[in-house]
């Protein structure tokens, strides 16, 4: 997902949105000072009251005691720790001293709320200031500010949920002297859903697996890979991979996070821990041997600098965080708050990027230095060609709008790779572009060209992508040939059979293939209505026995659920240009009435994505009579 970190881009896109924390506190702030002051003087008239009616007073002592009791608040007298006045507030009517603390402690409350959100913004602030000075401090500092965030955050939803709870009760009692128990139940209930759905956010566990697909390759596979990959090692200072992954993605990458595999015809994984690399076959057969070890050097130099051990470090915290974040989302009441965890998310992510970029930079000197600076930038055009040639595939065969029978994804790309890369350099955004990788924030092309002190002229790149031959990396692996075909094989079923799950949500069937492919992952289908009947599915109706003809999903305009006499679904059904209710009985069955509602929301979804992308493809669409077959002209 790309950010918008310019000045006013992240103003308004974080900082205004953040500010609504202080929006519940502000407001209660307003509202309750402003019921104590209301309070504070009908005590004071009440005393004035008392003072004008005792005659006692001569007019001297009655003129000093009115002066005196200007500077009383009854706020103030409630809290004072004076034996006199604890005596008297002690014998106050319990449900009035309860409503009068209440007020007070509202007041406190969004204080606590106003104070405690100005003190986290300035530390996180300074925390991440500091984030920006090295990989440890960053480490460090998005602990910190994960901690002081979490509990920060937990304290505020819990005290916002109260101010908010507490003004379901004050708003009908100040203003119209009466309190709404329904009111009180809903807003109790949104607090407690609030308070919950982050406790549980913090306790649950965080899935932070790994899964990459691939083939180990171990050293008696590939003997001389991992002895070239020790002398590389050795150069670059630092010890070798415990495990070489080999794999069809677009990219090279290191970790130390632990790694699951996808074992070969089997749902199980097998975990690998360590500092692991993975290696791309199909780009190791492109890649020259000089581009190849600059690659490799590029890797192991995110080993040498401890950028794998920081990664794994601080990996788990950006898991907990986004978990967290899930949690302040769903919560309702507490979503001012998750704003504001999402603008410091943001800012650290600001800090992110900057260090995983000096990284990269750091990278490709320490390789240039150990191969050449031409050899690392050619390595960078070929690798970010391939990537982006093999996407615009992709897209070019999910686009497709017919089945297909067999992808060939890898075959177009070795057959068309050399005629793009050639072609690549003359794309007026090619220096822009950036090659992908799971853990790091790569700079622009341009900019690492750059770096390397290479010329990015569409004359001095194009000859450096004019090499096909087979790369000597690819030629060390046993077997790379079978275990490369073996996992395009795979990938490309995968592929195809997504792509006809795509294509069951775009048609509306014109021909027996296509209806035969909807009704694939849309077959006709029962469930069990009242009375033990059955309600009828298939890919663009529903058939009830008690209706006189179906009703399709295209004439349905909205459904409501009804429990009042029994469950049933009401359908406002547009048939003829004119709305009508159609009921649905549902069975008393929770379970059964579930069924039917889950199996109705997937079809009926189907069909309107079906109908949405029809029109979007601007072909106009005959939309067929109850009883008619679809067809296009």
């Amino acid at each position: 997902m790309s950010q918008n970190f310019s000045s006013l881009g992240f103003v308004k896109t974080y900082i205004y949105p953040a500010l609504a924390l202080f929006l519940i506190p502000v407001a209660c702030l307003f509202f309750y000072e402003h019921v104590q002051g209301t309070y504070d003087e009908f005590f004071r008239q009440g005393m004035r009251d008392e003072i004008k009616a005792d005659r006692t007073l001569n007019p001297q002592e009655r003129a000093e005691e009115l002066a005196q009791i200007e500077n009383v608040d009854l706020s103030s007298l409630l809290v004072s720790s004076e034996p006199e006045l604890v005596a008297w507030r002690n014998g106050l009517p319990a449900d009035y001293l309860y409503m009068q603390l209440s007020i007070i402690w509202a007041i406190r409350v969004a204080w606590f709320c106003i104070l405690a959100g100005v003190g986290t913004c300035i530390l996180i602030g300074i925390s991440v200031l500091l984030s920006l000075r090295s990989q440890a401090m960053q480490y460090y500092s998005l602990l910190a500010g994960w901690h002081t965030l979490r509990l920060f955050c937990t304290l505020e939803v819990i005290a916002q949920s109260l101010l908010v709870f507490s003004l379901s009760f004050w708003i009908p009692a100040f203003f119209f002297e009466i309190y709404i128990i329904k009111l009180l139940v809903v807003f109790g209930v949104m607090a407690l859903a609030a308070m919950g759905a982050v406790v549980m956010a913090i306790f649950k566990k965080v899935d932070g697996d790994f899964v990459i697909e691939g083939h180990k390759i171990t050293p008696e596979m590939a003997p001389q890979l991992w002895y070239d990959l020790e002398r590389l090692s050795a150069a670059m200072q630092t010890a070798p991979p415990d495990h070489v992954i080999a794999g069809i993605d677009d990219s090279f990458f290191v970790t130390q996070c632990p790694v699951k595999l996808k074992v070969k015809d089997s749902d199980e994984l097998e975990t690998y821990t360590g500092r692991t690399l993975f290696v791309s076959l199909s780009l190791l057969k492109k890649l020259p041997g000089d581009e190849a070890d600059a690659v490799l050097l590029h890797e192991l130099a995110h080993f040498n600098g401890d950028d794998t051990l920081y990664t794994q470090k601080i990996s788990p915290l950006l898991a907990k965080y986004g978990h967290f974040l899930q949690g302040l989302h769903d919560g309702g009441i507490s979503l001012p708050v998750f704003y504001f965890a999402v603008m410091f998310r943001m800012l650290f992510e600001v800090s992110l990027g900057s260090l995983s970029r000096q990284r990269e930079f750091r990278a490709d000197r320490l390789a240039a230095s150990g191969t050449s600076p031409q050899s690392m930038a050619q390595a960078l055009l070929r690798i970010t060609a391939y990537s982006y040639y093999r996407n615009e595939l992709e897209q070019e065969f999910f686009d497709a709008d017919q089945a297909h029978q067999q992808v060939n994804l890898s075959q177009r790309i070795d057959g068309g790779f050399l005629e793009y890369a050639t072609a690549f350099v003359d794309k007026r955004d090619a220096g822009e572009l950036t090659t992908t990788h799971p853990f790091d924030f790569h700079p622009p092309l341009h900019a690492r060209l750059e770096a390397l002190g290479f010329s990015a002229t569409p004359d001095v790149m194009r000859p450096a992508l004019g090499d096909d031959s087979l790369g000597p990396w690819f030629l060390k692996i046993e077997r790379a040939d079978d275990l490369e075909r073996e996992q395009w094989e795979h990938y490309e079923e995968q592929f195809r059979q997504f792509h006809e799950n795509i294509l069951a949500y775009r048609y509306i069937p014109s021909n027996a293939e296509e209806q035969e492919l909807v009704e694939k992952f849309f077959p006709a289908v029962d469930a069990p209505a009242n009375k033990n009947r059955t309600v009828y599915f298939d890919f663009e109706k529903l058939t009830f026995e008690d209706w006189d003809q179906p009703t399709y999903y295209r004439e349905i305009e909205s459904m409501t659920l009804e429990n009042q006499w029994g469950a049933r679904l009401d359908l406002v059904v547009k048939r003829d240009g004119k709305k009508r209710t159609i009921k649905l009985p549902l069975s008393g069955k929770q379970a059964e009435q579930q069924q039917a509602i889950h199996i109705l929301e997937q079809y009926y979804a189907r069909a309107m994505s079906a109908i949405a992308y029809q029109q979007s493809q601007e072909e106009p669409v005959n939309v067929a009579e109850p009883g008619e077959t679809f067809s296009f002209d």
